[in-house]
């Protein structure tokens, strides 16, 4: 995640790194595995030689050697150049090496073939929030619920996506519907505090993280919104206890001076939404 694009913001740049391992991974919700790619019927009736390599690269993906998947999926592009998993995965791999332009090509050329493909839209909208382009990710996340409704990494990422905007009560309204869906889901409802935070209701949202990070299981991430949201409500301290658990004594007050310039911003009251959820 890398939020710091703002002018504002050039003398905390090589602040933001330790916080960014730890804020709202939403994108990683977003289905970021290959392995769901089938072998629809733009594969056809293809030499084995092209299928045994398009498992053979979705199973490379799955380790994450994304270089190496990559080549893989640019052999099966060069015997069919319409295999939709193909293009599907190339994209899937060229994001996750932060080539987004190259993903938004393939991933274009895919959306092309397979329209109605929602894991195809939903990776899309990944590279297009990747790329800082909100307003498109939002577009793209609803043809996608237009064509499943429920689908859950379209409702997170139109979440996010919205929260990038500082569309925070338009967003709360999507992570709200995807919860009467999905009511378990740790990263609905972890980005659904977090923009509640933002938005002013920093109670209801404290109050939700700290309910999470209880759990067994809670990743660090959700520490590391909460510590944000205790940052935000200048509760450093707090903030200071939640993150030893995850990070050094260093890195823990480079988080701490971050949470202490976005609170200033929050407090003039500019939006902070794209500083925060990417």
């Amino acid at each position: 995640m890398r939020f710091f694009d703002h002018s504002d913001w050039s003398s905390v740049l090589h602040q933001s790194s330790f916080l960014t391992r730890f804020l709202i991974p939403a994108i990683l919700a977003m289905n970021l595995s290959a392995c769901s790619m089938g072998l629809p019927s733009e594969m056809g009736s293809g030499p084995p030689v092209g299928q045994d390599t398009l498992r053979l690269a979705q199973a490379t993906s799955e380790t994450g050697d994304n270089e190496t998947a990559a080549r893989l999926f640019e052999k099966v592009l060069v015997a069919d150049p319409t295999s939709v998993p193909a293009l599907l995965g190339a994209g899937n791999s060229y994001a996750r090496m932060a080539q987004n332009s190259r993903a938004e090509s393939v991933l274009l050329r895919a959306h092309e073939l397979a329209p109605r493909d929602v894991e195809v839209l939903t990776t899309l909208g990944r590279v297009y929030l990747a790329q800082h382009q909100s307003e498109k990710a939002v577009d793209t996340y609803d043809k996608a619920l237009r064509i499943d409704g429920r689908n859950v990494s379209a409702l997170t990422g139109k979440g996010v996506a919205l929260d990038t905007l500082s569309r925070h009560k338009q967003a709360q309204g999507v992570y709200e519907d995807a919860l009467t869906y999905y009511p378990t889901n740790f990263i609905l409802r972890s980005n659904y505090a977090l923009s509640l935070a933002i938005s002013g209701d920093i109670l209801r949202g404290t109050a939700i993280l700290q309910e999470l990070v209880k759990d067994p299981s809670a990743a660090p991430y959700v520490r590391g919104n909460l510590a944000l949201v205790y940052g935000l409500d200048g509760r450093d301290n707090d903030a200071r206890a939640t993150l030893v658990h995850d990070m050094t004594s260093q890195e823990i007050e480079e988080n701490i001076q971050t949470y202490q310039a976005l609170r200033r911003m929050h407090r003039e009251g500019k939006p902070i939404g794209s500083l925060v959820f990417v």
